[in-house]
């Protein structure tokens, strides 16, 4: 008989490090797909006036390459160290909500299949560059539904990496061992939170421009087609994301590369508080310099003067930490193993990648560049450079701890030097194409541009070549490699401390105790510390650790396969909503069915674990994980949100000077059944608030009563609010209408989806409250939902007048 146990331990597991080494899976081969894009691109190039591509299948594998590898590769490459590593660095036993953890990877890898099966789709894959610049973007220049299905595929990725941003931010703040204070995280730590934060402000604004991508795209909308909006418009959403992105590319590799500094110079990081407060600025300034992307797009000289500082600016950060990298191998004894050779090569590589950056904060030197293959060269030795190569380096010092085998050094070696002349001799003369543009897919012999594209492409074949030698390696060793040393660097942080690969629950000396004199451990116990509730999900009522016997490792009872059905229903639904109905309707009945199942495994307590009640907590004592959680998400709704009133204000400033007037006051919309409508969603909350009340009072009857309450008027809100949308379109003020109609349909509409979102946790919190032992165990999942519904009921409030009286 065939034994399915390992196959659905892979397809269930909510265990971190498990999910860690799928992250590290899809994510490197998303890394081969793209690369052989590249090559197959490069091959294009290599000499004058080729054939081998056409036009659109060159624009394709450009786009789709630039998009793999930024946001399925070295991204998730990333989140795959984070998820295995980080709970492990502050003393943790798993993520605070391992089931959402799995639900992160599933959505992420149902992304990725949607963003490749869109070349199979009719007329192919997105061909607009990975900038998905208007009006390339737009049906008229776009029209193949790859490229809806490519816009799709980025907003399911964009919901991943949301999750997955409140899961560690709530382990990181609420699940520190005692005494791991947080300057006594690894630099790697502090440089996913940073990456977290990023993720969680820029990400939600990414979603808000693809909503109206997809609206215009799908639903006939004309943000992107419109004078009002138009290529300015997503120039300003897209950069307000895409540049906060570059540090989400590159903050965890550089980060690494401080941690091998450390490790492998055995010495202390120099200056670690001044780099932490670096990093912090830097993540700040990066939302304060999107528009020195937009010098040649005609905004204001003030505006141009401004973003030119800001950006010369946030070299500073940059600069400093380089030179405390610097210092923290002054007088080190250093040993150049693998993982240490990439470290010293990713901050050569960066160093580059800053210099000819500064070139580009200049608005001068920038119009001279802008559009050329030396923008292509800078930004591969920044991302790649400075990013990838410092995850390569995390990949060899890790390796030994996730497979217990050690890998060849001498191949390793090998690697490194071959990756390194490939990397130079691909990108660095890219920089001499200063007067080639870099959306062209030919070019005549006559332009001198052949010899120097041909070393180029001979980089980039020799570039594959390294990692071909890498990835024998490992796969190699992880097999056949001799067995490694709980510690074979000498290392500081706790993975250091454990088995090689740890077990499931990582520490099974205890509770890790750390203190200026070393680290201790604490036996565990299985009965929680204060006798307090564990909650579902894994987020703990007191925020604490959870710690099992080591008997129970590896068991089904760690499972849910729910994680896995919901991906794949959200998954098969988006890919039904422009491929047709009967995909769309399997999609959305798997989903329900998987939220159900969701909730009823949650009403069962599958979760549930003992919680020792024990660690750091700092700033966040006071809040339990779930609410933690809450708030951490709707500070991202305030992003998503916000993006989206900033392309009200947009289009509101923008139409007077192109002619367009916009509908008065009561012309198009009637304010009398707006004002009920407000008044309907604001007693929502107040009988929100009475819910609260009556489940901290023991109160079932009232509890019971408010939440319906609560429910009913949410739901006659929304009626109300489709005989409004029926009557306008009726009344002709529809999606395509004008850019006014546009943007009032997508704002009630997104509004209107977080409302039904509601709903149907509401549907879950009566459910819940009927089943507890006792009301008053119900009100923290009430707080929680009160939480989400304030944030809902606020939105409506900026709404309102912005839609009916302004």
């Amino acid at each position: 008989m065939v034994d399915w146990k390992p196959l659905k331990r892979w397809l269930f597991t909510t265990n971190h490090k498990d999910i860690g080494i799928l992250y590290l899976l899809t994510s490197l081969y998303f890394f081969v797909t793209a690369g052989l894009f590249a090559l197959t691109f490069r091959f294009q190039l290599a000499v004058p006036s080729n054939t081998f591509l056409q036009p659109d299948e060159y624009n394709q594998l450009v786009t789709t390459h630039g998009l793999l590898m930024l946001l399925w590769v070295i991204t998730p490459l990333g989140a795959a160290f984070a998820n295995y590593f980080v709970p492990i660095q502050i003393g943790a036993r798993d993520m605070a909500f391992p089931r959402l953890n799995a639900l992160s990877y599933w959505v992420y890898l149902a992304s990725g299949m949607l963003a490749l099966s869109s070349f199979f789709a009719g007329g192919g894959t997105a061909d607009w560059g990975w900038t998905t610049y208007a009006p390339l973007n737009t049906v008229e220049f776009s029209p193949a539904v790859g490229g809806s299905m490519m816009g799709l595929a980025l907003m399911l990725l964009m919901a991943s990496s949301i999750v997955s941003t409140v899961n560690f931010l709530v382990t990181i703040f609420r699940l520190r061992a005692p005494g791991m204070s947080l300057v006594r995280l690894p630099l790697f730590t502090w440089g996913w939170i940073f990456t977290s934060l990023l993720m969680l402000w820029a990400f939600p604004a990414f979603v808000s421009a693809l909503s109206l991508l997809v609206a215009d795209r799908a639903f006939g909308t004309v943000f992107f087609t419109s004078t009002q909006g138009g290529p300015l418009l997503w120039d300003h959403m897209f950069w307000f994301f895409g540049h906060p992105e570059v540090y989400v590319l590159l903050l965890p590799g550089f980060a690494i590369v401080g941690d091998l500094f450390s490790t492998f110079s055995r010495r202390p990081l120099y200056a670690k508080k001044i780099i932490i407060a670096c990093l912090a600025i830097a993540s700040i300034l990066s939302f304060t310099v999107w528009a020195h992307h937009m010098f040649m797009t005609g905004i204001s000289q003030s505006l141009l003067e401004a973003f030119n500082v800001t950006t010369e600016l946030i070299s500073i950060p940059f600069a400093i930490i380089v030179i405390a990298y610097i210092f923290t191998l002054r007088g080190g004894s250093i040993r150049f193993t693998t993982p240490m050779l990439f470290a010293v090569g990713a901050l050569g590589l960066f160093i580059i990648g800053g210099v000819t950056g500064v070139f580009n904060s200049s608005v001068a030197l920038d119009t001279a560049f802008r559009g050329t293959f030396w923008v292509v060269g800078h930004f591969h030795y920044t991302i790649v450079g400075g990013g990838l190569t410092g995850l390569f380096g995390g990949l060899y010092y890790w390796f030994p701890k996730i497979t217990g085998r050690m890998y060849s050094e001498r191949l390793g070696k090998i690697h490194f030097a071959i990756y390194m002349v490939g990397f130079n001799l691909l990108y660095f003369p890219m920089h001499l194409l200063y007067d080639m543009p870099r959306r062209i897919f030919k070019y005549d012999a006559s332009t001198g541009w052949g010899p120097i594209n041909l070393l180029i492409t001979i980089g980039g074949f020799t570039f594959g070549i390294s990692q071909l030698i890498m990835f024998a390696n490992l796969l190699w060793s992880a097999r056949r490699g001799p067995a490694a040393d709980k510690d074979p660097w000498g290392g500081y942080s706790l993975e250091w401390g454990i088995p090689s690969p740890p077990p499931e629950f990582n520490f099974p000396e205890g509770v890790p105790v750390i203190s200026a004199s070393g680290v201790t451990f604490r036996p565990s116990t299985p009965a929680m510390a204060n006798g307090g509730q564990a909650m579902a999900d894994g987020g703990h009522a007191n925020g604490g650790h959870a710690y099992v016997s080591h008997e129970d490792e590896f068991g089904e009872e760690h499972w849910s396969h729910w994680p896995i059905v919901v991906a794949a229903g959200a998954g098969i639904a988006l890919w039904g909503l422009l491929m047709g109905l009967p995909a769309l309707f399997l999609g959305t009945g798997v989903l329900a069915v998987a939220l159900v199942g969701w909730g009823r495994e949650s009403l069962r307590g599958r979760s549930e674990v003992p919680v020792e009640a024990t660690g750091e907590k700092w700033p966040f004592d006071r809040l339990e994980n779930l609410s933690l959680g809450m708030w951490i998400f709707v500070f991202g709704e305030i992003a998503f949100f916000g993006t989206l009133f900033g392309a009200f204000v947009f289009l509101r400033m923008n139409s007077p000077l192109t002619g367009f007037v916009w509908p008065r006051p009561g012309e198009v919309h009637n304010i009398f059944w707006g004002g009920f409508n407000t008044i309907v969603l604001l007693t929502s909350g107040l009988t929100m608030v009475f819910a609260l009340t009556f489940a901290r009072r023991g109160s079932y009857r009232g509890l019971q009563a408010s939440l319906v309450a609560t429910f009913a008027l949410g739901a006659f809100f929304m009626v109300n609010k489709a005989f409004e949308w029926n009557e306008l379109f009726t009344n002709g003020f529809t999606f395509s209408t004008s850019s006014a109609s546009s943007i009032y349909y997508v704002l009630t509409g997104v509004h209107g989806a977080h409302v039904v979102a509601g709903l149907t946790a509401l549907v879950y919190l009566m459910v819940k409250a009927l089943k507890a032992g006792s009301v008053k165990q119900a009100s923290g999942a009430v707080e929680i939902f009160g939480i989400y519904w304030g944030m809902v009921d606020a939105v409506w409030v900026f709404l309102f007048p912005l839609l009916y009286l302004l």
